[in-house]
């Protein structure tokens, strides 16, 4: 996702809503860490209760993506590796660890010192030292790489397990002492990942599973059908402009999964819709509701409140690649949009309150836990960080934003909050700490483990 498009070589790939590869000479409207600042000068942006405590610069030119947490420390992705940070101090957050391994796009969770990583790129093979290939390659790998991470300075890679397509996100589904099961989201949206092992229409998601004991076994045991899931048209990201004629299709496949564990529930945003699952069984998701507004573009990612009882999904709207926040665009484009979990009805929506040119629609968020309001962190890409209670869903407001500015410019990935800071994973800044003054998180719970797109706990 992203703006001015450069000429690239193999294996980058379409925003950060669509991760796939592309051949030598295509767009490249995923190539995030090719963007130059877009600062020009311009100071950072921001309400008087939100405050940049901490950046640590990116490591080398990939794009840096998704983040989790567990203990002291923030495990934070990109398309060249992971980077473990210690924030046990988040003013002063410290690199401990970076490990080198090629694969976009990098999507990370952490479950009791074992690191999970997404790989949507195909690779020559499973190892972290492997090169970028195409979809061609009867011999290409993609899916979930598994590594020990309990010690920072040592970390193992354990296992790569493959799954059709890659794996452009992975969701951990804890399912009691001893057992972890993976939801892998994947989906064919160019030609150029057409190949061997997937196909644009494949309909399924990939479910792992992962003995804890002996994470090495880990095995994909099902790929269920995406029931009730439309064909997405590619249309609707209205790129026509910035990829060769033919160059994207027409897809099924989820892009992203959140579950809530106590209640046995998933929210998964599959493209062309939302759906609300039962998970009792992991290997066999029903459906409970399928969700379609007509405004929202691309359904790409979810999160419950953390009672239960609504739903947050966001609209990657122009697929990450086009601004949406200008002052001509409507204000339902590339917003959150929340619904009632029971019902699945909708409730509202939410979406910047202000003008801003760059590439800009809500991306990672997840809400602050422990608190009485329901209260949204989300990236915004150059829009930076907002903050917004969506308490009201009809009439939500924001709270507290940070735009930076000079000299490198937001750019952000992930947005989250985590044990009383805003964490930001940012495509060209690197990883930032920010904190927020306001009534509203006073009080919010601290998390041991915390991986935003498994929520283990409720707060009533």
């Amino acid at each position: 996702m992203r703006r001015r498009w450069r000429l690239l070589s193999i294996g980058m790939a379409v925003a950060g809503l669509l991760l796939v590869p592309i051949t030598a000479g295509a767009h490249d409207p995923d190539d995030h860490g090719t963007h130059p600042p877009t600062g020009g000068g311009a100071p950072d942006l921001h309400s008087d209760n939100m405050t940049l405590l901490k950046n640590l610069p990116k490591v080398g030119t990939a794009t840096q993506s998704d983040l989790a947490f567990e203990g002291r420390y923030a495990y934070a992705g990109s398309f060249s590796g992971f980077r473990i940070i210690d924030i046990s101090n988040p003013a002063s957050a410290q690199q401990v660890t970076f490990f080198p391994c090629n694969g976009g796009q990098g999507d990370v969770s952490i479950y009791n010192g074992l690191l999970f990583s997404s790989v949507d790129t195909p690779q020559t093979k499973s190892s972290c030292d492997s090169a970028n290939t195409t979809a061609a390659n009867p011999a290409a790998w993609e899916g979930v790489r598994i590594f020990d991470v309990r010690d920072p300075s040592n970390v193992k890679h354990l296992a790569s397990v493959r799954t059709d397509c890659g794996s452009h996100t992975n969701t951990l589904a804890p399912a009691g002492t001893g057992s972890l099961f993976v939801y892998v989201s994947s989906f064919g949206l160019t030609a150029t990942s057409i190949g061997p092992h997937c196909q644009a229409d494949h309909g399924k998601i990939s479910v792992i599973h992962v003995p804890l004991r002996n994470p090495e076994k880990a095995k994909v045991v099902a790929t269920p059908a995406t029931t009730d899931v439309p064909v997405f048209d590619a249309s609707r990201l209205e790129l026509d402009d910035l990829v060769p004629p033919g160059f994207l299709l027409d897809t099924t496949g989820c892009h992203d999964i959140t579950v809530l564990k106590p209640l046995e529930l998933a929210a998964a945003a599959c493209l062309s819709v939302g759906q609300i699952w039962d998970i009792s069984d992991r290997t066999a998701p029903k459906v409970l509701h399928t969700l379609s507004t007509e405004e929202v573009r691309a359904w790409h990612s979810a999160q419950f409140t953390w009672d239960g009882e609504r739903v947050v999904f966001g609209d990657e709207a122009g697929g990450g690649s086009l601004p949406r926040c200008r002052a001509q665009d409507p204000p339902t484009t590339g917003a959150v949009w929340i619904y009632d979990v029971t019902s699945g009805a909708e409730l509202g929506h939410y979406k910047l309150p202000r003008a801003e040119t760059g590439i800009c629609t809500m991306h990672n968020f997840n809400l602050v836990p422990g608190v009485s309001r329901d209260i949204l962190v989300s990236a915004a890409y150059t829009a930076g960080t907002t903050v917004a209670d969506l308490t009201d869903p009809a009439n939500p407001v924001e709270i507290g934003f940070y735009r930076a500015g000079d000299p490198i410019a937001a750019d952000t990935w992930s947005s989250y909050w985590h044990n009383g800071f805003i964490y930001g994973n940012d495509i060209t800044r690197g990883f930032d700490v920010f904190s927020l003054n306001h009534p509203a998180v006073a009080g919010a719970a601290n998390l041991g483990r915390d991986n935003p797109q498994t929520q283990e706990v409720l707060f009533r």
